[in-house]
């Protein structure tokens, strides 16, 4: 199953608001072992603004101009918002699931 590494999300967002460099190379997205991983699995509503798979895997390569359209939709604040209570809740890795979306 692949999960959002919920610290690596968060890192990667905080310096992109500050306008520094991304370790393009960072894994935000990995494939773990779903019976063996404990993740956070956080009920929601899809809607019109969702981001998607390669959205997300392109984001750190992006300039700043389309960063900021991609982060300003709401699908991309939900995700970010739900790192943020995966990680108040002590999870490493977040599970957001469709098949669109593919994570």
């Amino acid at each position: 199953m692949r999960l959002i590494n919920v610290e690596a999300f968060l890192i990667r967002e905080g310096l992109m608001e500050e306008g520094k460099p991304v370790d393009r190379r960072a894994n935000v997205l990995e494939f773990c072992d779903d019976e063996a991983t404990e993740y956070a699995i956080l009920s929601h509503r899809w809607i019109g603004q969702e981001v998607d798979y390669s959205e997300i895997v392109k984001l750190a390569k992006m300039d700043k101009e389309g960063r900021s359209e991609i982060c300003q939709h709401d699908g991309y604040q939900k995700i970010l918002q739900s790192c943020e209570l995966s990680k108040k809740a002590g999870y490493k890795w977040l599970c957001i699931r469709k098949n669109r979306f593919a994570i």
